[in-house]
């Protein structure tokens, strides 16, 4: 495992309706980051919720909802809580920064001190953010493969239901299983059942028809593949291309498997999530629907999907 992955660029949100300034912080910090702008709270609390956000860089006075308000809800979501919140201020007060502090601010900076200050400020906090994505990624991530881990899906697919509930979107989910994997470490030994193992991984993150798609070992020999903004037919067709591409690995199968290479079986699911206050919804759904269809394509006879 990568133990000093490279990461994407981090990405800061602006939040500020003043044009003037908002040209001048793209221009302080759009060289090292990712620049995403919300001109009111509403329009930032949205873009939080949608995008992955590093850190929040916020006017205390915005529009809809203001400065103090977004804070609140980014720290209060456990969804969203991860978020640092910088305010600059353009009135700033002791009055002011004791009470942006207390509800959760990491820092509140005067927005007419020197821009050198103001720069330095954001990039220290930036960079406590980066090392801490480098611990998460090694914590959230599968020693052998490379994939995400359990623990990371976990997060990624509820992240991705309360989005899809929100936006009113499908999601698509793959069960993946590697047909007859314990007949093939009995007769070729683990060391080639975790090559095996780790040429299957590479395989299902290359077929990642989008950025937003995401791959993760499920655990053993099971994978998942989760499908944002997929329904049932488009999950289908990203499975049947998949049972292909592991097909065209051409790794030799077990003897006892009745077929040339190796392959896999996968089961298939897509919701589109309700919000319903009656009725306490969870992604744990669409992986339990495609856990019931990996079972029966494996008793169908294995290769195939259902």
């Amino acid at each position: 495992m990568n133990l000093n992955p490279t990461l994407p660029r981090s990405v800061l949100l602006l939040v500020e309706s003043n044009n003037k300034t908002l040209d001048t912080l793209r221009t302080m910090f759009g060289q090292q980051y990712i620049i995403e702008v919300a001109e009111d709270g509403q329009q930032a609390l949205n873009l939080v919720y949608e995008l992955d956000i590093d850190l929040i860089l916020s006017a205390v006075e915005i529009p809809i909802i203001s400065g103090l308000e977004l804070c609140k809800r980014v720290n209060n979501n456990p969804l969203t809580q991860h978020i640092p919140v910088i305010f600059l201020a353009s009135a700033a007060s002791i009055e002011e920064e004791q009470m942006c502090l207390e509800i959760g601010a990491i820092d509140y900076i005067n927005q007419f001190a020197t821009p050198q200050i103001i720069h330095a400020r954001i990039i220290n906090h930036m960079r406590l953010v980066e090392q801490q994505k480098v611990f998460e990624y090694v914590s959230c991530t599968d020693g052998l493969t490379g994939l995400a881990n359990r623990m990371q899906l976990d997060t990624t697919l509820n992240r991705v239901w309360h989005a899809a509930i929100r936006a009113g979107y499908s999601i698509g989910l793959l069960m993946i299983d590697i047909d007859h994997f314990k007949d093939y470490n009995d007769q070729y030994g683990h060391i080639e059942g975790d090559e095996c193992l780790k040429l299957v991984a590479t395989t299902i993150a290359s077929s990642k028809g989008r950025e937003e798609d995401f791959a993760a070992r499920f655990g053993g020999e099971e994978f998942v593949l989760l499908l944002p903004y997929t329904d049932l037919v488009g999950a289908k067709r990203v499975a049947r291309q998949l049972i292909k591409n592991i097909q065209n690995l051409n790794i030799p199968a077990a003897k006892s498997a009745n077929a040339e290479q190796v392959t896999v079986s996968v089961g298939v699911a897509a919701i589109s999530p309700k919000f319903n206050p009656l009725q306490n919804s969870s992604p744990l759904e669409l992986i339990n629907q495609a856990d019931i269809n990996l079972f029966k394509a494996k008793r169908a006879g294995r290769n195939r999907i259902c």
